[in-house]
């Protein structure tokens, strides 16, 4: 039986505990290494994030803009001797019980996160532990792939390769998924621990490295898209299809989507539900223009060839820069249209909106339209 193996076995026998939530004390990465003399290895140094703003289809503009971060904080990875990881998000706890916020989607906002550990359920591992861990990429692809697997470019950048480490911790309800994922990216999966640790279980190992959350939370950097966009075969052809992205079942459907379509096929847009697809990364790929609502089916954005066009559908309760900063990353040519969601949350509302949403069929002509022409 493999080591991660006997590890996931482990952890499934586990108990509650005594559970310690936040407020826990807070670091920086460069503060840590400073006040422990551990290794800290700065990949990127802070860099602005000034883009040209997106193109909008909707009467009410700047909610969106006003989420695009200015300035991209330092990058890097973090050596912890006798580090922990907590749960199935990956919270990063070194000496002295201090979480380092910049390891998680979190980052500056750590007043806004509530942290659980137990020591009761904390679990030692002798060797030296990876983690790729991050917020909800347990269960979301778009947080797995954006959030925790270009984590590795920065392990790599720091001087790191795999043969250094004996565990690599990336979760997932879908181990068989993550697993094929991680091997695109040359992941030995026989040291990975895809088991989710219990919500306030953890592991210390002799030693941890954690690699920083990659940019800030729903702003990616260039080089996110630039390391995800190498696991891609060699194109055999040149892009040429028009994608419309369907959430299907699920949450925040586009309502009034019937109405939509006979004006996308007619435009040569594919109705295309990534769900029903084997490799929608590779169809992503030979597009030329790609349309959908807000949601993880769009994650695959990042792999069009630069230029594309891409319009995404907005709930009015829901309204973030993730797919926007995305496209701008990878060279995309990016639109939003705002649509009424059929309730409305208090701006304080936390989570993805639960509610369906409508679009303006006027708008979305004009949204149609601009495609056409550039």
């Amino acid at each position: 039986m493999s080591v991660a193996r006997s590890v996931v076995r482990r952890l499934a026998r586990w108990r509650p505990g005594r559970v310690f939530n936040s407020p826990l004390p807070t670091l920086t990465s460069r503060e840590y290494a400073e006040r422990y003399g551990t290794d800290w290895r700065e990949v990127y140094a802070a860099a602005s994030s000034r883009r040209p703003p997106p193109t909008s289809f909707s009467t009410a503009t700047g909610e969106l803009e006003s989420k695009l971060c200015k300035i991209f904080p330092p990058a890097g990875v973090l050596v912890i001797p006798a580090g922990r990881i907590f749960g199935p998000e990956g919270w990063v706890v070194g000496t002295d019980d201090y979480w380092l916020p910049e390891h998680s989607w979190y980052g500056r906002s750590a007043a806004e996160a509530t942290p659980r550990i137990s020591r009761r359920e904390l679990r030692k591992l002798s060797g030296t532990g990876l983690t790729l861990a991050s917020n909800w990429s347990c269960e979301n692809y778009g947080h797995l792939l954006l959030d925790s697997l270009s984590r590795i470019h920065l392990f790599a950048k720091a001087g790191f390769s795999f043969a250094d480490v004996d565990y690599i911790y990336c979760p997932a309800k879908n181990p068989a998924k993550a697993a094929a994922l991680l091997e695109r990216y040359g992941v030995p999966i026989d040291k990975c621990i895809l088991a989710p640790l219990p919500e306030s279980g953890g592991i210390q190992f002799d030693t941890l490295i954690a690699p920083t959350f990659p940019g800030v939370r729903r702003n990616y950097p260039e080089w996110v898209p630039s390391f995800i966009r190498r696991a891609l075969p060699p194109a055999t052809r040149a892009p040429c299809r028009r994608l419309y992205i369907t959430r299907g079942s699920g949450t925040r459907k586009l309502t009034n989507e019937s109405a939509l379509v006979a004006h996308l096929t007619e435009s040569g847009f594919e109705i295309y539900d990534p769900s029903q697809h084997r490799d929608p990364w590779v169809d992503f790929s030979q597009a030329t223009a790609v349309i959908g609502p807000h949601g993880a089916g769009l994650t695959d954005l990042v792999f069009c060839p630069a230029e594309t066009a891409v319009l995404e559908l907005l709930p009015s309760d829901h309204v973030y820069p993730y797919f926007c900063s995305l496209s701008q990353a990878a060279g995309l040519r990016y639109a939003y249209l705002i649509g009424q969601s059929e309730r409305q949350r208090s701006r304080r509302a936390w989570g993805p909106s639960p509610y369906d949403f409508s679009v303006s069929e006027r708008q979305f002509l004009q949204g149609l339209q601009w495609i056409r022409s550039v």
